[in-house]
């Protein structure tokens, strides 16, 4: 998120003040001003703003643009640039708005957030965004993994975006004064040198951006490096705008041009897994486009953005943008799952109140408006309000230090210590099969031996998605003390399916999951071939890659597009699982189905916990009408496995005719909402007793034959 800047002023002001703004453009602030609404669209999850969240691709080329035409200006009226009243402003602008907002979080968290990790988490981010480093912060923080439906973790998670651009203030002096030097060595202009030296670091981040955006996602989308091209298209274009007068017609051409590339990518979202990469460069040149064309004399766009309501936002935008993502995080903190939409505008509302009272009230106090701008005198010096600042951060880290020290505290009572181990209450792999994964759902296509593995023994295999996976504990205990080995081919969104590569593939260009499927296949057929008996038990949450109702109100993520595009993959793969019955059914390999299985509505362990008016269990009318569907589909296709196949029906233990409950018998019966615990999976045993016992009768049978 950008903060607003203020244009150059026609005559040099004192020593730390504000430059008046009689060259300001109301076309850049409501450029802000769209663009928040953008980001607010997208993060409140209306309906429409799917690809909205290129919003935060519009504010940083702005904010290139605006500080390089600052800086010019000053440099080429003094012959020199204040770095100390530069820096000021910049304090002046960013430091009492954040501040508040970070104490008022912190506050905030106590009494919305849970001590196990919301709160805990909150405190660690406002320190690092007390400093500007939590982008480094994020990109390094794992605790929200696959099963991170704990709501609250992120609260602070839209801080990244301004510590990047606190990053891009500070290396400005730097990229100046080498530009500086260059052009002294080599006898070029100061903006010539500039722009060359911009261009270079420009295409060197966008190269960067592209190569990891695939495989370090993380690191493409948190890190300066491979953000600082979107800020240096901004510095280029305020280097070359000056120079390159634009003729009136191509003006408006450019600039509408501009408007619908940005329409263009709103109405046809972008791929979010691998942004921003090169998919970046649409928003970012349709946003130069048209500051570009505003900047010689008015035209269509410019005309269009300087509505008194985008102005008027834009101008608010730093604080709407502070206050927003945290209310809406802790909306879901407090319902332990999405809030209906009608909620999530209301706080996106709240927000803005409280960015309008935040610009009049706290911004206000350190410099006064006139039309768009900051004019009046800074009331300290540019030494004495950086001391200020600095202090004002460190004293906001040492707040957000004493808030980790009693979360922690509370978290050691002993009621949210049950909490916490009913949260990572899942199954325990051996070591080789999640060294990687911190210890949860393996993430990278493995046979996992849950027994040690004998060839001269039967084997059943685990094979599916995380509804697999928590099955681990029952399928342990039914087959301890049998002869035979335990398999296991279970990785998160991955139903299982009919998926063969060719041997020479490698797994290059093919998902993980696909490799997975190709793996496990594999290993049936190996057995199946070497004469060795086999039994296959497959799993997944069916109903969920369906179009039927959830119970679970963390899957109703309105437009939220991650979810939605695994879910569509997923959903398309079904149409392979008929194949893989009717190939488990040709190789002869005994198989048993795992029925969908009841989820809850919320967080069973942290809704037990909490005194709040909320629904913990699930009535099974509901539970019945979102399984109607894949149950009958997968009754459908029992007939093409081989006889004996089993339908493993695990409702029958969780739920009575009336209700799904979420703890039983001082039992939390899932982890999170839809994920069985290992204490009640454990209870499960006898349900798969029989896969085990076929196994061995094979291998008897084999052995006798």
């Amino acid at each position: 998120m950008v903060t607003q800047t203020t244009a150059p002023a026609t005559t040099p002001p004192a020593v730390g003040a504000a430059p008046a703004r009689t060259n300001y453009r109301t076309d850049i602030d409501g450029i802000r001003g769209t663009a928040a609404i953008m980001v607010m669209g997208f993060h409140a999850k209306v309906p429409g703003f799917e690809g909205s969240y290129v919003g935060l691709d519009l504010f940083f080329v702005v904010s290139g643009f605006v500080i390089t035409g600052l800086l010019f200006n000053e440099l080429g009226k003094r012959g020199r640039i204040s770095w100390p009243a530069f820096y000021a402003r910049r304090a002046r602008r960013l430091i009492p708005a954040k501040a508040t907002m970070l104490v008022g979080i912190l506050i905030l968290s106590y009494f919305t957030m849970l001590p196990t990790g919301g709160q805990q988490a909150t405190a660690k981010s406002a320190a690092a965004a007390s400093m500007f480093v939590s982008n480094f912060y994020f990109w390094k923080d794992s605790t929200t993994d696959y099963f991170g439906h704990e709501p609250g973790t992120g609260v602070l998670l839209h801080t990244w975006s301004l510590s990047v651009e606190e990053q891009f203030y500070l290396a400005v002096p730097l990229v100046i004064l080498v530009a500086l030097l260059l052009s002294r060595l080599t006898k070029i202009a100061v903006r010539g040198t500039l722009l060359f030296f911009t261009v270079a670091l420009l295409i060197a981040s966008l190269v960067a951006a592209i190569a990891l955006a695939a495989d370090n996602h993380d690191f493409a989308y948190y890190l300066p490096m491979t953000r600082a091209f979107e800020f240096l298209l901004g510095v280029a274009l305020a280097l070359v705008a000056p120079k390159v007068k634009l003729s009136r017609w191509f003006a408006q051409v450019l600039g509408i041009a501009g408007g619908l590339v940005l329409l263009a990518v709103l109405i046809r979202p972008m791929p979010v897994d691998v942004y921003p990469s090169y998919w970046a460069l649409l928003p970012c040149l349709g946003t130069a486009a048209m500051v570009w064309a505003g900047c010689d004399r008015p035209t269509a766009i410019t005309r269009f953005l300087s509505f008194r309501l985008f102005t008027w936002l834009g101008l608010i935008s730093y604080g709407w943008y502070l206050w927003h993502w945290p209310l809406l995080v802790m909306g879901e903190s407090v319902n332990l799952a999405p809030p209906p939409l009608w909620v999530r505008i209301m706080l996106v509302m709240v927000a803005l109140l409280i960015a309008w009272l935040s610009y009049t009230y706290i911004e206000g106090i350190f410099y006064s408006r006139s039309k768009g701008g900051a004019t009046r005198k800074a009331p300290r010096r540019p030494r004495t309000v950086l001391l200020a600042g600095v202090s004002t951060m460190v004293l906001v880290a040492s707040l957000a230090g004493g808030a980790l020290l009693i979360a922690k505290h509370q978290a050691q009572s002993p009621k949210w210590q049950e909490v916490s181990q009913q949260l990572t209450d899942i199954p325990q792999l051996p070591y080789e099969c999640i060294w990687d994964t911190h210890g949860t759902l393996p993430t990278a296509p493995r046979a996992c031996n849950l027994t040690p593995f004998e060839k001269g023994r039967p084997t059943v295999v685990l094979w599916g998605d995380s509804h697999a996976w928590m099955l681990i504990p029952a399928l342990v205990r039914a087959g301890a003390g049998a002869d035979v080995n335990l398999v296991s081919f279970t990785m998160g969104g991955c139903v299982p399916h009919l998926e063969e590569l060719a041997p020479a593939a490698g797994g290059s260009g093919y998902t993980t999951c696909q490799r997975s499927n190709d793996r496990a296949l594999r290993f049936v057929t190996d057995e199946v071939a070497a004469g060795r008996p086999i039994r296959v038990i497959l799993g997944a949450s069916w109903d969920d890659y369906g179009d039927g109702p959830s119970v679970s109100l963390m899957d109703r993520r309105d437009n939220d597009p991650v979810h939605i595009a695994m879910l569509d993959r997923s959903t398309a793969l079904l149409d392979q699982v008929p194949p893989l019955f009717e190939r488990l059914a040709s190789l002869g390999v005994g198989t048993d189905v795992v029925a969908p299985t009841a989820e809850m509505p919320r967080s069973a362990p942290l809704c037990e916990a909490r005194t709040l008016p909320l629904s913990c269990d699930a009535t099974r009318a509901e539970t019945d009408a979102a399984q109607a569907h894949s149950r009958a589909w997968l009754t459908s296709l029992l007939p093409e496995l081989p006889p004996g196949a089993r339908f493993v029906d695990l409702d029958d233990a969780l739920c009575n005719d009336v209700v799904c409950p979420a703890k039983t018998d001082d039992i939390v019966n899932f982890f999170d909402d839809d994920h069985i615990s290992a204490a009640r999976s454990v209870t499960l045993a006898d349900y798969f007793r029989p896969s085990i016992d076929a196994a061995v009768a094979s291998a008897q049978l084999a052995a006798a034959g």
